[in-house]
């Protein structure tokens, strides 16, 4: 089982560790470390990217990293590593404060819709562009998703504190958690934001909600399982917010 050192801090980018598995996977190149900063591919959000270093100052990129069952990690590289070497990691750090600033938006926009509608995050996805949670909920308002949006910036501009404790499992169940997850045994982590959200979770996450930079809910639609909401994150919705006035300043001109 590969040590997940971003599991204690998620602003660590870089590491040392040492190869215990090389092998091939459907194709590619697959590298186990005795532990390892990369975030794997789990619980809606994406995988990490970054390097490997070697003693002799080569550099193997990681391309993608997935977590197997059996709790090893797996990091696809370009070309094989011998058991046994001596690497220092990188992750990639911009790519990486971006998953923190949607993860962390995620938790504060859900905890929003369950204070103000009850109306719980069943599903969450992050995508290379754009980020959805799926409410239960048979129906959404325009003025529900305004409200939504207001008291996320609201926390987010407050920029309370964002904590990652371990508990008991018996202990989590008497703690009020937002979303208590399917697992039966062991310590679960769980994510504090001060006096608003608590939940277990897996994934990396700011320090204080001010470095989720803002929420910007874009659009819904109805699914299987309820209302989707797409949304974007910090530096993601500078960008949108701009795309979108191009949009419709071009529209604008042409008619």
């Amino acid at each position: 089982m590969t040590q997940r050192l971003y599991y204690h801090d998620s602003f660590l980018y870089d590491f040392d560790a040492r190869v215990v598995e090389s092998l091939e996977r459907e194709g590619k190149h697959a590298i186990v470390l005795d532990q390892t900063a990369f975030y794997p591919t789990s619980g809606g959000q994406v995988y990490d990217t970054g390097k490997l270093k070697l003693s002799d100052m080569q550099e193997v990129p990681v391309a993608e990293v997935a977590d197997e069952e059996d709790g090893r990690i797996f990091h696809f590289t370009t070309e094989p590593l011998a058991v046994g070497s001596a690497v220092r990691g990188s992750v990639d750090a911009a790519r990486r404060r971006d998953h923190m600033q949607q993860h962390s938006g995620q938790h504060v926009l859900s905890a929003a819709f369950i204070r103000l509608f009850n109306m719980p995050t069943v599903s969450f996805h992050m995508g290379a562009e754009s980020c959805t949670i799926d409410l239960e909920t048979a129906s959404l308002t325009p003025s529900q998703v305004q409200e939504a949006e207001r008291l996320a910036n609201e926390v987010v501009l407050e920029d309370r504190p964002v904590a990652v404790r371990f508990v008991p499992l018996e202990e989590a169940r008497q703690l009020g958690l937002r979303k208590l997850p399917p697992k039966q045994t062991g310590d679960l982590r769980l994510i504090d934001i001060a006096d608003f959200d608590l939940t277990a979770c897996g994934g990396t996450h700011v320090r204080s909600t001010g470095q989720i930079g803002g929420i910007l809910l874009r659009k819904t639609e109805k699914v299987k399982q309820g209302v989707r909401v797409e949304f974007v994150c910090g530096q993601r919705a500078v960008t949108v917010a701009r795309k979108d006035y191009s949009t419709l300043t071009e529209t604008e001109a042409i008619y």
